[in-house]
């Protein structure tokens, strides 16, 4: 089997080959390098890239997760100053009512001692008004003038023993 019967043109074949290795060489000497470099340059810029993405996302989640926080801890904060304002506000409401109760007891006192003032005038002015008919009735029906001193020492004296029973 020759060669040259199969079509192979062998002068042409290792011309071809030549030309093959020569521009192989080429490339690899000057174009190759550049080619590796810049492939792993931009290896290293994508690397990189997805690194910052990753890092860009991680601080993301963390911001995230520090306003979550601060937006619990707002909510946390708001809920003791609500239960603070409640809290006071129902103290204000009890002393409110303990004040009014104090004046509505200072007023029933001094309403009852009014009323004990004024029945104790009038006890008096009924005693008056007692024996003054005392003595007109006794003078009366006695018939005979007693003076209206003694007759009021009298029932004075009547009425002192009367209310000491």
């Amino acid at each position: 089997m020759d060669l040259e019967s199969m079509g192979i043109n062998i002068p042409l074949l290792i011309s071809q080959a030549v030309s093959f290795g020569v521009l192989f060489f080429l490339l690899y000497k000057f174009g190759y390098k550049k080619f590796l470099k810049t492939m792993d340059e931009r290896s290293l810029r994508i690397k990189e890239s997805l690194e910052a993405g990753e890092k860009a996302k991680l601080e993301a989640i963390q911001a995230e997760e520090e306003v979550a926080k601060r937006i619990e801890e707002a909510n946390l904060e708001g809920q003791k100053i609500i239960d603070r304002a409640v809290k006071v506000s129902e103290e204000v409401r009890k002393k409110a009512e303990l004040d009014a109760r104090k004046q509505a007891d200072a007023i029933i006192i001094k309403a009852q001692a009014e009323i004990a003032r004024e029945k104790e005038a009038a006890l008096v002015e009924l005693r008056k008004e007692v024996a003054d008919l005392a003595v007109l009735v006794a003078g009366k029906a006695i018939s005979k003038s007693l003076d209206e001193k003694s007759h009021k020492d009298l029932i004075d004296s009547v009425l002192k023993e009367a209310s000491v029973l």
